[in-house]
């Protein structure tokens, strides 16, 4: 008698263990999670040993020369962990020299300023028209022929596109890719002397 008391109260449980699982699949609660990352887009420019840079210096330069610089402007995704590309532009601050973004010949205290991104100085040869900064941001683009701000040999890791935060170029400088600008000015100028903050070149994270 014992034995058939306890068959049916194990199989009243099990019916009621079958139900409980039945009311809980045909109403199921839900809840939706939303996050808010503080992190911004953000960039930084450095010297070879790591500082703050907001000037660079061409030094000497006589009319009808072409310089790049001789030390490399490291740009360093401070943004604590976002993926940056990179854009460009020029603000021709007014002053006697004239910003010119075009190809061509430069007329009379004009002057010209094209910028690539790679590791190793580039030779003036590197630089392209497509390379040419203008007032309106452009967008840096990756390794290859006719590449805004690349050539078809900038290793992928060395161009202004998908920029991680990995301090790749190590510490100094704390940066993670190389910028390279080139200065070109006319063959006759009114102008002599130190030519003070003549442009301003904008680094912009996207």
């Amino acid at each position: 008698m014992n034995i058939f008391r306890t068959s049916r109260i194990l199989l009243a449980g099990a019916a009621l263990a079958l139900l409980a699982a039945g009311a809980e699949a045909a109403s199921p609660d839900t809840l939706t999670l939303t996050v808010a990352i503080g992190n911004q887009l953000s960039v930084r420019l450095r010297d070879a040993g790591g500082a703050d840079l907001s000037a660079y210096d061409f030094g000497p330069m006589s009319l009808g020369q072409a310089s790049v610089n001789s030390s490399p402007i490291n740009v360093d995704n401070d943004s604590g962990g976002l993926m940056e590309s990179l854009q460009l532009s020029v603000g021709d601050t007014g002053g006697g020299l004239i910003l010119r973004t075009t190809t061509g010949a430069l007329a009379q205290d004009e002057y010209r300023l094209q910028a690539l991104f790679q590791d190793a100085q580039p030779a003036h040869g590197d630089f392209g028209s497509e390379d040419i900064l203008t007032a309106s941001a452009q967008a840096a683009q990756a390794q290859g022929a006719g590449a805004v701000f690349a050539t078809a040999s900038t290793v992928t890791a060395e161009d202004g596109v998908s920029v991680a935060d990995n301090n790749r170029l190590g510490t100094p400088p704390t940066a993670e890719v190389r910028l390279w600008l080139r200065l070109e000015l006319a063959g006759s100028s009114t102008l002599s002397g130190t030519q003070a903050n003549f442009a301003t070149v904008y680094v912009n994270a996207y």
